[in-house]
C-alpha cells in the first residue's frame, strides 16, 4: 500500500513537472511575480525593523534607558518625597540580575533664571560615569561638554531652554527648586554644555547637573529617586519579572520603556499595522495571478484529463496533478524570492537606506537618516507560509474544475 501511494505521488509529481517545463514561460512569470512580491515584502520587513531597531536604540539611549525603577507611584508624580529609601537593595537586585549597566539620578523640578528671563525646568541629578554607562547623552552635547566627575553647580540644558534663556556657555543660571522639607532653595550654576540633538524632550524643559550637587541642594544625601537600566531589547520583559520578584515588598515600580511611553510602542504597533495590510495586498495579487495561470492550464488539458479519466485515473488524481502544480510554482516562487530578498538585505544592511534626501531631519523623531535593514526569522517565516498559503489556494479551485470533468464530453471538446 504504501508502495502503491508513492508511486502515485512520483507520478503526479511527474507529470505536474513536465506541464510546467512544457509551458515554461508561462511558469517563469508566474514564478517572477511571486518571487519578486515575497522579495519586496523581505525587504520591507527588513526596512521596518532596522527603522524600529534605529528609533528605539536612540530613544532608549538619548535619555530613558530600556527600563527604569522608581518609588511606587513617582514617575506620575516625580515629589521627593517619593525618593527610594534603600537604593543599596536595588543595586543588591542589579547586581544578583546580572545588570552591569546603570544609573542613579535624582529628579525634581525646578525653576531656571537668567539676566533675562526664566523658565520651569525638570532638574535631574546624574553621576558623569554612571550616566556614559546607560545613555549617549554625552554625544549629544553640541556645545561645550558633559559633565565630570568632580563637577559641582555645573549645568547642562538644552538648546531651546538655553536659547529662551539667552545663556551662553560660562553664564550663570540661578535655579530655584524646593528641598525636601518643602523649604524654597535658590543656587547658581556655572552652564557647561549645550544639548544641540535637536530630539524630542532633551533640547527643551531640561537641566542636568551632577548628582552630588543636586542631593546637596534639596537636602537628599546618598538619596535618588530613579535607577536607570541599559539592557538588550529582548531581556526587557525576563529582567522586570526578576527584578519585581528580588524586589518585592519594597513599594517600587518596575517600568520598560513601552510602560513610560506607550505611545511609542503604539506607533510601532500601528506601523507593523500598515505592513501586515501590504502583505495582504501582495498575497491577492499573488493568488490573483497564479489561480489565472491555473486556470488557463486546466482548461487547456481538458482533453488530457479526459483521457487520463478515461484509462482509469481517478477524479482525486486528476485533483492532485493540478494542486501540485500550484505548490510546485508556489515553492520555487517562495525559494527564488527568498534569495533575491535576501541579497537585497546583505547589500541595504552593509550600505544603508539614507532617508536624508526625502524627509529632510528626522532627528526630532529620534531616528538617525541612515536606516540600516534587519531581518527577523518570525517575520519570514510569517511572510513565506502566507505566500504558501496563497498558492496552495490557487490550485484548489482550477484542482476541483478538472475533477468535475466528464471523460467523453472532456475528450470531445477539449
Amino acid at each position: 500500500m504504501t508502495r502503491s501511494t508513492s508511486t502515485l505521488n512520483s507520478i503526479v509529481l511527474t507529470v505536474a513537472l513536465r506541464n510546467l517545463l512544457g509551458h515554461l514561460r508561462r511558469t517563469l512569470l508566474t514564478v517572477g511575480a511571486i518571487a519578486v512580491g515575497l522579495a519586496a515584502l523581505i525587504f520591507l520587513w527588513g526596512f521596518n525593523e532596522g527603522l524600529h531597531r534605529n528609533m528605539l536604540g536612540n530613544f532608549q539611549n538619548a535619555i530613558i534607558g530600556a527600563v527604569q525603577i522608581h518609588h511606587q507611584g513617582f514617575f506620575q508624580h516625580p515629589e521627593l518625597s517619593r525618593a527610594i529609601r534603600n537604593p543599596e537593595r536595588i543595586v543588591t537586585g542589579l547586581e544578583k540580575a546580572g545588570v552591569a549597566r546603570y544609573s542613579r539620578r535624582l529628579e525634581t523640578f525646578g525653576l531656571a533664571v537668567s539676566d533675562t528671563t526664566t523658565q520651569g525646568v525638570m532638574l535631574i541629578g546624574m553621576d558623569p560615569t554612571q550616566e556614559q554607562l546607560v545613555t549617549e547623552l554625552a554625544k549629544r552635547i553640541g556645545i561645550g561638554r558633559f559633565l565630570q566627575p568632580g563637577d559641582d553647580y555645573k549645568l547642562i540644558l538644552g538648546a531651546t531652554t538655553a536659547n529662551n534663556l539667552q545663556a551662553k556657555l560660562g553664564d550663570e543660571v540661578i535655579i530655584i527648586g524646593y528641598d525636601r522639607y518643602g523649604a524654597m532653595v535658590a543656587e547658581s550654576f556655572t552652564l557647561a554644555g549645550i544639548i544641540t540633538s535637536g530630539e524630542m524632550g532633551l533640547d527643551s524643559g531640561m537641566a542636568i547637573t551632577s548628582l552630588s550637587t543636586l542631593q546637596e541642594m534639596v537636602d537628599l544625601p546618598e538619596q535618588v529617586t530613579t535607577f536607570v537600566i541599559n539592557v538588550e531589547e529582548k531581556r526587557i520583559p525576563s529582567l522586570v519579572d526578576e527584578l519585581d520578584h528580588a524586589l518585592r515588598g519594597e513599594s517600587l515600580e518596575i517600568m520598560p520603556w513601552y510602560s513610560m511611553f506607550p505611545v511609542m510602542k503604539e506607533w510601532i504597533i500601528l506601523h507593523n499595522g500598515f505592513l501586515y495590510l501590504f502583505i495582504g495586498v501582495v498575497i491577492f495579487i499573488v493568488l490573483a495571478g497564479e489561480l489565472n495561470t491555473m486556470l488557463l492550464s486546466m482548461l487547456e488539458r481538458t482533453r488530457e484529463f479526459g483521457v487520463l479519466m478515461a484509462i482509469g485515473t481517478s477524479r482525486r488524481q486528476v485533483a492532485m496533478m493540478m494542486l501540485a502544480e500550484a505548490v510546485l510554482i508556489g515553492i520555487i516562487g517562495i525559494a527564488s524570492g527568498i534569495l533575491l530578498g535576501y541579497v537585497i538585505i546583505l547589500v541595504t544592511a552593509e550600505i544603508g537606506i539614507d532617508l536624508s534626501i526625502l524627509l529632510g531631519s528626522t532627528s526630532r523623531f529620534y531616528v538617525d537618516p541612515l536606516i540600516y535593514p534587519h531581518l527577523k526569522l518570525d517575520h519570514l517565516g510569517l511572510t513565506i507560509g502566507a505566500i504558501l498559503l496563497a498558492s496552495i489556494l490557487a490550485g484548489i479551485y482550477p484542482a476541483w474544475r478538472a475533477s468535475l470533468l466528464q471523460p467523453a464530453e472532456a475528450v470531445r471538446n477539449g
